[in-house]
């Protein structure tokens, strides 16, 4: 007896062993494989129970019987042993699997969390978990980056702390939705303060997750708009500027569209257009403006010949004028682009703006008419004159310094001044650089070439003709022939030098009378 109880106890030894060395791996288990693994132990230590209080039970019986039934009790207790030994092997070789499993996925969640917190540090966006109760759990590395504060510091502030009290209330009522609609919320932008007291421009988006487990608050991912909202601030403004604009002068853009035909139809054009013609844009007809009521007769046909024949994407630019609905006329000057299809091989847009140059043309006509008045009068008047430009070349020669010079005006238009002295030619330039710089010649005397090499003494008026500008593009000269002057003088001084003679001029020519007889001369 003896010699069976050994290997018994050795037995259970050895399986008391197992046990306590699998206890202690169980620890490295996830808790529902430990529960499972637990329970089975509590299970094999029982039956280990069992079978130590059988053998208890067999040391105090010396009856046969109970012998007989111990080896039968013993074989079957081997039969469990290794039956509980296969198994025990079985699970120690699951639970090395699992441990090793559990590492690996120790180590990709380990490497997931160091590469979740690498882009939420390096994130352009502020990612916030904010409490249900508004406090903030959670702020991203960005924090320091966007509003110059250390995120530490903020975990556990109320999040409206830093907005701008003109938007706590949309933020408010933004939060309350997230509150009751689990799930993600349209943007919202407001304003937060800056460390450095300046307000920097947010837009926000929220993910209510508070009845998610893992998260149990609202996921708030912002990001600075400060450069957007410059942006819209300026296109604001310039819209603002552009209807004071639309509203205070009749200039007007437009924008029509090329049909295969060739005709056009009206897009759209701006504000302007219906107040300076009077005609609502959908009312234009096919083909636009041009081919309508609005533009002058005299111009129409001239407009559509042109734009029949631009080709490829050109630019051009016209002058016409438009009649609105009044019966007024206005002058408007027209700069279009025509955009061409090269696959469809023809013009598919027309894009344009209008100013009105009606105040411009009517100068332009008065000045026309000035200087078509000032022509006849220079062309008719009694006295030579001619004009040269900057480069000295003649502009203006007038039929009077034909017949006191000989030169015909075919002859002298665009060359130099032809009636100066080859001798005088230097002090000339001069005198005409002079009056350029703004030096008025009164009646000088001069002497001048005629075309024939004889020369003449004339009085010379100059000054400077001014542009537009006020500058400087030519000189007029005027001469009046004085000669004539000098032998009506001459003629004058022999007169008086007859006059104040003794006896008169004609005596030298008539015979003197035959002198008296003397008395007593037969």
């Amino acid at each position: 007896m003896e010699t069976i109880r050994l290997p018994i106890n050795k037995m259970l030894e050895t399986v008391y062993k197992y046990l306590k060395k699998l206890q202690e791996q169980a620890s490295e288990l996830p808790l529902p494989q430990q529960a499972i693994f637990t329970k089975t132990v509590e299970k094999l230590s029982n039956s280990l129970q069992e079978v130590a209080a059988s053998i208890q039970l067999e040391n105090a019986s010396d009856n046969e019987a109970k012998l007989v039934e111990l080896e039968k009790n013993n074989r079957l207790l081997e039969r469990t042993v290794a039956q509980q030994a296969t198994q025990i092997r079985q699970l120690k070789e699951q639970l090395d699997k699992e441990i090793s499993q559990h590492r690996r996925d120790n180590q990709a969640l380990t490497k997931s969390e160091a590469k979740v917190q690498a882009i939420l540090r390096n994130s352009p966006d502020i990612i916030s978990i904010i409490g249900s109760d508004g406090g903030v759990r959670y702020h991203s590395g960005a924090l320091q980056r966007v509003l110059g504060y250390n995120s530490e510091e903020k975990i556990g502030k109320f999040h409206g702390e830093l907005i701008h009290p003109d938007d706590l209330l949309a933020w408010q009522t933004y939060f309350g939705k997230l509150l009751q609609e689990p799930g993600i919320a349209g943007p919202i932008e407001y304003r937060k303060r800056h460390a450095d007291g300046s307000w920097i421009w947010v837009e926000a988006i929220g993910n209510s997750l508070v009845h998610d487990s893992s998260v149990q608050g609202i996921i708030i991912n912002s990001r600075e708009i400060r450069e957007r909202k410059q942006a819209e601030i300026a296109l604001r403004e310039s819209e603002s500027h552009y209807l004071v604009m639309s509203k205070s002068t009749s200039d007007f853009a437009y924008s029509f569209k090329g049909l295969p035909d060739g005709k056009f139809v009206g897009e759209w054009a701006t504000e302007a257009f219906e107040r300076f013609t009077g005609v609502l844009p959908e009312e234009l007809e096919s083909f636009g403006w041009w081919n309508s009521q609005l533009v002058h007769p005299d111009d129409k046909e001239r407009l559509i010949k042109q734009l029949e024949g631009c080709s490829f994407s050109r630019t051009g630019a016209n002058e016409y004028r438009i009649v609105n609905k009044k019966g007024e006329v206005h002058w408007v000057y027209d700069c279009w682009q025509a955009v061409w299809d090269k696959a469809e091989g023809r013009v598919v847009r027309l894009w344009g703006a209008c100013q009105e140059i009606t105040d411009r043309k009517q100068v332009e006509l008065k000045l026309q008419l000035a200087n078509e008045l000032m022509i006849a009068q220079v062309a008719s008047a009694p006295l030579a004159i001619n004009c040269t430009g900057n480069d000295g070349r003649t502009i203006i020669w007038n039929r009077a310094a034909e017949k006191l010079f000989g030169w015909t005006a075919a002859e002298a238009l665009g060359q130099p001044l032809p009636n100066i002295l080859q001798g005088q030619k230097q002090n000339f330039s001069a005198l005409l650089t002079s009056a350029r710089n703004g030096l008025l010649h009164k009646g000088l005397e001069v002497c001048l070439l005629k075309k024939d090499g004889s020369s003449i003494d004339v009085w010379l008026w100059a000054a400077p003709v001014r542009g537009a500008g006020g500058e400087t593009i030519g000189i007029i000269n005027i001469f009046s022939d004085f000669s004539e002057r000098n032998h009506i003088k001459e003629e004058r001084q022999k007169l008086a030098a007859i006059k104040n003679m003794k006896e008169p001029f004609w005596a030298r020519y008539v015979s003197p009378p035959e002198t008296t007889k003397k008395k007593g001369d037969s």
